[in-house]
């Protein structure tokens, strides 16, 4: 069992040390600069990629800065720094009230989480996973909830179907009637919201007008792909013997197979899976092989090795030194000398 004290120093540790490393390692990502248009009118309608407006918390967030700030851009950058700050507030609320498990951050460290964060920078998804940890931590305050439940259905309607099923499936919390209305109330609003909207090309019509590449992508590089699902946690999680738990096998499998189908795969399972993950911070067997591998601090430099799988089936880190600007104006400038080398001799 750990103590306030510890988790404080762990979250500490890990802004001041840890985020920079990860950035040096893997680089970021923003992506979705082409949804800025959306912080001017939240209901204007994409030109591509027009599945990124069912997820709109960023653009209703952008709108209402963007007023005050005037620039789509800045409003854009801030947008994904309270997405960072709102994730970690929640993930150490979660923790700071459940310390007789293995903290939650320590479990995720060594799982893509961070790799899926920083890479695919300017999605919601530290808004949707943020949203549960908020939803957990506070799940008895009545206005707290509310918003949790807004933030996630307006962050990613299919993930929140996803959470409300393994909430109640693992019984990570009881809901009761105030979770309930909120969702009703929140789904409600999503509705009108994309009555509002015109059609858009959502994540659905993008999968099944090209079925047959999410199948291809999904059998390319298959082993590696189900690895970069749980990376180093499927040490302590085989070890456990967690799958003989049908609940969690059975999560598993749904969770695996809907990311598989999906335009990007590691990053719809981390996504998915984050109730089993909080499941298994729970479990007795886990938390002692978990300890019992990742007890020195050593052992913390392999979990920033790191893979994901994407939609074109390929296994990628983070960002490649072959896309930066100096390396290939370096690399040309060696080549150009070595020819010429070659030529004299």
């Amino acid at each position: 069992m750990i103590d306030k004290t510890q988790i404080k120093n762990l979250y500490l540790k890990s802004a001041i040390f840890f985020v920079p490393v990860f950035i040096i390692f893997y680089g970021v990502n923003p992506y979705g600069n082409n949804t800025i248009l959306l912080y001017n009118n939240p209901f204007g309608t994409l030109a591509t990629e027009q599945w990124l407006q069912e997820s709109p918390i960023q653009f209703f967030l952008g709108y209402f800065l963007n007023l005050f700030l005037g620039n789509e851009q800045s409003a854009f950058n801030l947008v994904i720094i309270i997405g960072f700050i709102f994730l970690y507030f929640s993930l150490y609320s979660y923790d700071s009230k459940n310390l007789e498990n293995v903290a939650i951050l320590k479990i995720l460290y060594f799982t893509p989480f961070f790799l899926i964060l920083f890479y695919w920078m300017g999605k919601p998804d530290t808004f949707t996973i943020g949203s549960l940890f908020l939803l957990i931590s506070y799940k008895d305050r009545i206005t707290t909830s509310y918003v949790a439940i807004f933030i996630m259905v307006f962050s990613h309607i299919y993930i929140t179907a996803i959470y409300i099923f393994t909430i109640i499936l693992f019984n990570l919390i009881t809901l009761r009637w105030h979770h309930y209305l909120s969702l009703l109330i929140n789904l409600f609003f999503y509705i009108l919201y994309r009555m509002e909207i015109n059609e858009i090309n959502g994540r659905f019509d993008i999968i099944f007008s090209d079925i047959e590449r999410a199948l291809y992508s999904s059998f390319t590089n298959l082993l590696s792909g189900i690895i970069s699902l749980f990376m180093w946690i499927w040490i302590p999680l085989l070890l456990s013997k967690s799958f003989k738990d049908k609940k969690f096998l059975l999560s598993f499998l749904l969770i695996m197979t809907i990311s598989f189908f999906t335009l990007d795969h590691t990053r719809v399972f981390i996504l998915g899976s984050v109730p089993l993950i909080i499941y298994l911070s729970k479990n007795k067997f886990f938390n002692e092989k978990f300890n019992l591998i990742f007890s020195t601090n050593w052992i913390y430099i392999i979990g920033l090795f790191q893979i994901q799988k994407r939609g074109d089936g390929n296994i990628i880190d983070g960002w490649s030194i072959l896309e930066l600007d100096v390396f290939k104006s370096s690399l040309d400038k060696f080549i150009y000398i070595l020819n010429y080398i070659l030529k004299i001799f």
